[in-house]
């Protein structure tokens, strides 16, 4: 997974950073919340980790923030010396998947932070994904039905359909997808994310009829998500 991570202390920061890049996991590290925010314009990752006492605002100002944003549910996991029940509820209230006390255990902290990506689709071990219907979307096949038909995709429509219903309603980003799909051909741009986009809104019907939208946010990207 790719995981931003927001800790003024770089001793922390270092110690986290090493767990996580162990086992897999891309990690981006940023010291303040306006770092963090400006980075989060630019790309989405699967889940963020973040501190409580920063030097600039806190870290439930930030959690604020992206919940408040175009970001959607993207998972959040408090790692704070902040041990008291009414920091734990705040937090909780505010929006945050999970919270950890420092200093965090590290098998703990694994699984928790593998936990939430999992619930949020970022890890998908299934070889069907769930919560998809009137879709399902069979990965081990590589074939993606709609009310039992199954749909006709090329190879990167259903690599691209796939990965949107594997982070449904979350903000995922044209370069992310770029990466993700094509691996960042230089002779691919933004451009045939876009076209793919719209084949697959139109082979899918990916409307309020069959219970989803797939949006465009300006200037950032594509969320996939269940219609009100």
């Amino acid at each position: 997974m790719r995981i931003d991570l927001l800790e003024d202390d770089p001793d922390q920061a270092e110690m986290i950073s090493h767990w996580l890049t162990e086992e897999g996991h891309d990690v981006r590290w940023y010291r303040t919340g306006g770092d963090l925010t400006r980075a989060l314009h630019r790309d989405v990752p699967d889940v963020l980790l973040l501190d409580w006492v920063l030097p600039e605002s806190s870290g439930i100002d930030v959690l604020t923030w992206v919940r408040q944003s175009f970001l959607g549910r993207i998972p959040v996991v408090f790692i704070t010396a902040q041990d008291s029940e009414e920091h734990v509820v705040t937090a909780l209230q505010a929006g945050a998947d999970d919270y950890l006390v420092k200093p965090p255990r590290r098998r703990e902290l694994l699984a928790r932070v593998q936990a939430v990506g999992r619930r949020a689709g970022a890890i998908q071990p299934a070889e069907i994904l769930t919560g998809t219907d009137p879709y399902v979307v069979d990965v081990g096949h590589r074939m993606i039905s709609l009310r039992g038909k199954s749909v006709d995709l090329t190879s990167k429509e259903f690599d691209l359909a796939a990965y949107m219903f594997a982070n449904a309603g979350r903000l995922v980003k044209r370069g992310v997808l770029l990466e993700r799909v094509w691996g960042r051909s230089q002779t691919i741009t933004t451009r045939t994310v876009d076209a793919h986009i719209s084949r697959i809104r139109k082979k899918l019907a990916i409307d309020e009829t069959n219970g989803w939208r797939l949006i465009s946010v300006y200037q950032h990207g594509y969320r996939l998500e269940r219609a009100a």
